[in-house]
């Protein structure tokens, strides 16, 4: 099995073996991402090691476990309500096909006036490449087919994953150089884990770019945002501070996670973190204003900037007091071994391969 993970600022992949919850890594890596294609000739002359293939041919690792950045690969949850004019009849065959293809076209249009609206980009070029809907519910009740039931108001809840006409070729080009691939997005990822481990919760990535929030709650994904504000922001305020290029900022905001940095340096650098930091869960606190249920009591961070002392002492429950939680919630940072048994793995403590081994828990026969 092949897992590769695109995302902003690097690339991530992984050869293994899965056998029930043990993960054997036979070959892995990360690198600054040049482009798509350069990231990709790069893992496919590492991966021919790990197969019979001779050189210039696709190795054949069974299969391939894609993500790419959320710029490009983008998820929205819908929740739609349709009205039925005939409550007391059954839910026909020939009518569920037409409330879903209603059902389609409402979430087709919604979602594309809402990111012309948002960005620009014309409602046409929006490509919606899967649409799944998580939960039915007729009159208040959940049912698992609307077929063979009465009732006047159909709740939907739905997650679409989407990306632009810009971007179709380009992430065409990049899957068809992999044997047996399927793409999903990060959602997809974690609604299976939370089936598998029966593990809601408020899930936070902090990546080069951006941070993704998702919540998954009764094993469903109800909401996916994501906020401009991640690891690039942390890079150039080092930068700015200490008049330093990019790729050595980024390489001292490693070493300042470590702790490998001397009192007084730390001090010039932790002032503009701590804010950063605020920053960033003042953002997260806004976009989860919008979820219209109460969220599940874990909350579950990671992600390369994750790593970081600021951002483990901003997220502490006494700060999340204002947001709509069942319960007071907890705050785990996730690491791939707490995702899978690994023989050994080296970077089984970083979470910035977090999302890479959440992968494997996607969902592939509908993909």
């Amino acid at each position: 099995m092949l897992l590769v993970d695109f995302g902003e600022r690097s690339y991530k992949f992984a050869v293994c073996k899965q056998i029930g919850q043990n993960i054997e890594v036979q070959e892995w890596g990360v690198e600054d991402m040049r482009s798509l294609e350069h990231g990709t000739e790069s893992i496919l002359k590492r991966t021919l090691r790990q197969s019979s293939g001779q050189a210039g041919e696709n190795p054949d690792l069974g299969a391939t476990f894609l993500s790419f950045s959320p710029g490009l690969w983008r998820a929205k949850t819908f929740y739609e309500r349709i009205e039925r004019k005939d409550a007391v009849s059954l839910v026909s065959l020939a009518e569920k096909e037409e409330i879903l293809k209603d059902l389609s076209q409402r979430v087709h249009k919604s979602l594309g006036e809402e990111i012309q609206g948002a960005s620009g980009i014309l409602k046409e070029d929006v490509i919606i490449e899967k649409l799944a809907i998580h939960k039915r519910v007729i009159d208040g009740y959940e049912v698992p087919d609307i077929s063979g039931f009465p009732g006047k108001h159909l709740d939907f809840q739905l997650i679409v994953i989407f990306t632009f006409a810009q971007y179709r070729p380009i992430l065409d080009t990049i899957s068809q150089k992999f044997l047996n691939p399927s793409i999903f997005h990060l959602a997809e990822a974690l609604g299976g884990f939370s089936k598998a481990k029966k593990q809601d919760g408020l899930y936070l990535d902090m990546g080069g770019d951006s941070t993704q929030i998702i919540v998954v709650k009764d094993h469903q994904v109800l909401f996916v945002d994501q906020v401009p504000l991640a690891g690039k922001d942390f890079t150039f305020f080092m930068q700015e501070t200490l008049l330093l290029g990019e790729h050595t900022a980024k390489d001292f905001k490693e070493r300042y996670a470590a702790g490998d940095f001397s009192f007084p340096l730390r001090e010039r650098v932790k002032r503009g973190f701590l804010d950063l930091a605020k920053e960033l869960l003042n953002l997260i606190q806004e976009s989860l204003r919008e979820v219209a249920v109460s969220l599940p009591p874990s909350v579950y961070i990671f992600g390369g900037t994750s790593k970081l002392p600021e951002i483990q002492e901003i997220f502490q429950v006494k700060q999340l007091h204002d947001l709509p939680f069942a319960e007071e919630p907890s705050i785990s940072f996730l690491s791939p071994k707490d995702l899978w048994n690994f023989s050994s793995f080296p970077g089984k403590t970083n979470p910035i391969f977090t999302p890479l081994f959440l992968l494997p828990y996607a969902d592939k026969e509908n993909a």
